[in-house]
């Protein structure tokens, strides 16, 4: 078996594609699970959205629509798996309670 050859793709043999799934699920339903974290998504991109536009504009300087962005992705990743941990520790109790 070569090392590049179509026997090798992700979800054929390796079982890379089939986590990778599981954690896009996982992490869509972090984020949608309650309605403060749908709200703070749609706030999120609503602040984006609004930076760009004033970029376009011409009022903001493009630096400060990059850094908006930024900022957007890296507290969505933050915030996103400490939810996802807070979601598995809650399912857990509720499977074995003390």
């Amino acid at each position: 078996m070569a090392l590049f050859d179509a026997t090798s793709a992700v979800g054929s043999d390796s079982n890379l594609g089939g986590l990778m799934l599981n954690y896009f699920r996982e992490t869509q339903e972090a984020r949608f699970a309650t309605p403060a974290r749908r709200m703070y998504g749609y706030v999120s991109a609503g602040i984006v959205v609004a930076v760009m536009a004033l970029v376009f504009a011409g009022l903001a300087p493009i630096w400060i629509s990059w850094a908006t962005f930024v900022a957007s992705c890296v507290l969505d990743a933050v915030l996103t798996r400490n939810w996802i941990r807070e979601d598995a520790l809650q399912a857990y109790r509720r499977e074995y309670p003390r």
